[in-house]
């Protein structure tokens, strides 16, 4: 009927009054009845789109993220088609005529290097695993030799800056760029930076510009590199040897295709001749197939498709290549053309983990209000390339710049409570975030998990750092730092729903300087204590009149004291001091923010905290009754002794019963004390 109704109702052409009037004139029951049929559809929508906002509620907040995530990749965007268009501009300004002019240089010069001896080019690989650190897997491939090397100075492509010292090696295949070490011992005179293959680097001589003289260009996709020799002989000399090597280098690789090329036909005509009579004829295929498997276009194109991903920052796709070769490498013999093929393919794995170690590293102009599916996205291939402790170390790095974002747009309105409020929402709330993350990001690597421990009680720490700058630092009352403090121990409760246990360390963490402020107020108290004493003429307090003692009376029953009323007579008299009264909403206000900041390791501090104000009040009261000067007032003085040792600490033992405390022997000992005093009247 419902269903009818909504149709009915939904109707482009519905006519309201019509309506009504229709349901009108079948008398009032079938008005009252359909009215009740309109209120369950309301109700019944109602609830049906709360339950679709329910459903979509974490879909939308997902996707605000995603969304929030964009500024910093379009800035990133921005950024990366400003250096293609600089590039572009001096590629298109520069001389192609005056580049070949300066190439070519003094025959004399050009034979004089090609008359040297080819043992001298043609250096021993031990000089680099000697002078280079980190450097071992590029010696490991079979047939490479040293071409040429010499020291150079990187430029700012842009400013034309210095940037660093670096030591270039030549190689008949690639290009490796070492760094120099500052504080070197033993041979070691360099870092290993990169390796670059000749095929996929382009050389750009640069004209002489203001300072910077003697300098040229090599272009790496995506990246441009400007470098610095000594002086216009060495530059002239390191253009001739790359622009030499790369040709023999395309022509060596050439008539290895060509020469692969005809074996693979000779020996399809061997197989077929000799293809009925060979026992030996499987052996012969894998043989075969071992030597020559490398020649297929799919696998000659792929180091340029790997290029092509990461350059398009297809990382899904570029691990799903690089899936695809190391399977069908795994089981191949290592011969000396698949130990170079292997090289090729690890420089480009190792320039896709440094890109997917980009999306998560923190840096000025990436934003941090969002984006955990794409950093999820970048850890799930870094996983995939088997960089699992490199992916976890730099996500947790991820969230703990996102931690301090969100905690410096915190401001402070004043109120402390209301800060520290904030501060814990926004923490705690940020580390539940990061560990569903961590789950989503790491279901199947345990071993991360204790990674992820030791961090979030790291992040526990710098939290712990703020509150106690904003909490104890501020000399705040013990009063508001106790609320602090249970805030921060209620949100980090709730952590346990995650199965994240917090609590312990956040009150190891807190026990100093919250021990600290507790002395100190006990001081403070048994230090008032004893100042109103030396003033303390044992007088009832007098209001003048009812409306002020009524007044006082109802202060100290919200302050827990609601014996106070059994002690007023003629309407404005109290039979207190104003020292014991002062005293007594002291002592509860102290005994309470101690209940709450109760845990097992401070039950003995907090009882003797408490008994050591009540002793100093008691020596009061035991040498005014020991006092000649107050030899009349010894009933007045056990009537105040009373109050404070039988009514007051019955209210501590409330306190106690309330948080379902075990009222400690310290105070029952206090309750015992009256006993003692009555006695030197």
């Amino acid at each position: 009927m419902a269903d009818g109704l909504a149709r009915v109702l939904a109707k482009s052409d519905f006519d309201s009054e019509a309506f009504v009037a229709k349901i009108a004139a079948n008398g009032e029951d079938q008005l009252l009845d359909m009215k009740h049929k309109v209120q369950m559809l309301n109700d019944e929508t109602a609830q049906s789109l709360k339950k679709n906002v329910y459903k979509n509620y974490s879909q939308f907040i997902e996707t605000a993220k995603e969304i929030s995530i964009l500024e910093g990749e379009m800035y990133q965007l921005s950024h990366m088609l400003s250096d293609q268009k600089a590039l572009m501009s001096t590629m298109m300004e520069m001389s192609l005529v005056s580049d070949k002019a300066v190439v070519e240089g003094p025959k004399e010069e050009i034979e004089e290097n090609e008359t040297n001896p080819e043992e001298e080019t043609r250096k021993n690989l031990a000089f680099l695993l000697d002078k280079v650190e980190g450097c071992s897997s590029v010696a490991e491939v079979p047939g490479r030799q040293l071409v040429h090397n010499g020291d150079l100075v990187e430029l700012d492509a842009e400013t034309l800056t210095q940037v660093q010292r670096v030591h270039a090696f030549l190689l008949n295949d690639s290009l490796m760029i070492a760094t120099w070490v500052p504080n070197r011992r033993g041979p070691v005179r360099y870092r290993f930076q990169g390796l670059y293959e000749l095929d996929s680097l382009a050389v750009v001589n640069v004209r002489d510009v203001g300072p910077v003289k003697n300098a040229f260009k090599i272009l790496m996709f995506p990246e441009t590199r400007m470098y610095q020799t000594d002086n216009t002989k060495s530059k002239r000399q390191w253009l001739d040897i790359l622009d030499d090597t790369k040709k023999k280098k395309a022509s060596k690789d050439k008539q290895k295709k060509e020469a692969a090329a005809a074996e693979l036909a000779l020996a399809a005509s061997t197989k077929k001749e000799t293809e009925s009579s060979n026992p030996f004829e499987d052996d012969q295929d894998d043989e075969f197939t071992d030597s020559d498997f490398l020649n297929a276009d799919w696998l000659q194109e792929l180091p340029e498709d790997l290029d092509m991903c990461i350059a398009q920052r297809d990382f899904e796709g570029a691990v799903d290549l690089v899936g695809i070769v190391n399977a069908f490498l795994k089981d191949r013999p290592k011969t000396p053309g698949v130990i170079e093929f292997r090289a090729r393919i690890d420089h480009r794995i190792k320039l896709l983990t440094e890109g997917l170690m980009g999306e998560l590293q923190v840096s000025p102009e990436r934003s941090l209000r969002g984006g955990p599916r794409a950093a999820r996205r970048a850890v799930t291939q870094l996983i995939r390339l088997g960089k699992s402790s490199q992916a976890c170390e730099l996500f947790l790095k991820n969230r703990t710049a996102l931690i301090k974002y969100n905690i410096r747009q915190l401001k402070f309105e004043g109120a402390t409570t209301l800060y520290v409020r904030c501060l814990c929402g926004v923490f705690f709330t940020s580390l539940a975030d990061t560990a569903k993350e961590f789950l989503k990001a790491f279901p199947d690597h345990n071993g991360c998990f204790s990674a992820f421990v030791v961090w979030s009680k790291h992040e526990l720490k710098a939290f712990i750092g703020t509150f106690c700058r904003q909490v104890f630092e501020s000399k705040s009352s013990l009063t508001t730092i106790a609320d602090c403090v249970i805030l921060a121990k209620l949100h980090c409760e709730e952590l346990k729903s995650i199965g994240l246990d917090l609590s312990f360390s956040l009150m190891c963490m807190l026990e100093p300087p919250l021990h600290q402020v507790v002395e100190e107020t006990r001081d403070q108290l048994i230090e008032g204590a004893k100042y109103r004493a030396s003033d303390d003429l044992w007088r009832p307090m007098n209001h003048l009149n009812k409306k002020d003692c009524d007044k006082f009376v109802s202060e100290m029953v919200t302050s827990g004291l609601d014996a106070v009323k059994d002690y007023v007579y003629d309407e404005c008299f109290v039979n207190l001091t104003m020292n014991t009264t002062q005293f007594s909403k002291s002592l509860l206000i102290f005994a309470d923010d101690l209940v709450k900041l109760f845990t097992v390791e401070w039950e003995e501090f907090i009882a003797n905290c408490l008994a050591a104000v009540f002793k100093a009040q008691i020596s009061h009261i035991e040498s005014s009754l020991q006092s000649s000067k107050f030899q009349q007032d010894k009933k007045f003085i056990l009537k105040n002794a009373q109050f404070i040792l039988e009514r007051v600490v019955s209210c501590v033992e409330k306190l106690y019963k309330e948080f379902d405390r075990k009222f400690p022997q310290q105070l029952q000992n206090i309750n015992a004390e009256y006993r003692r005093l009555k006695k030197l009247e």
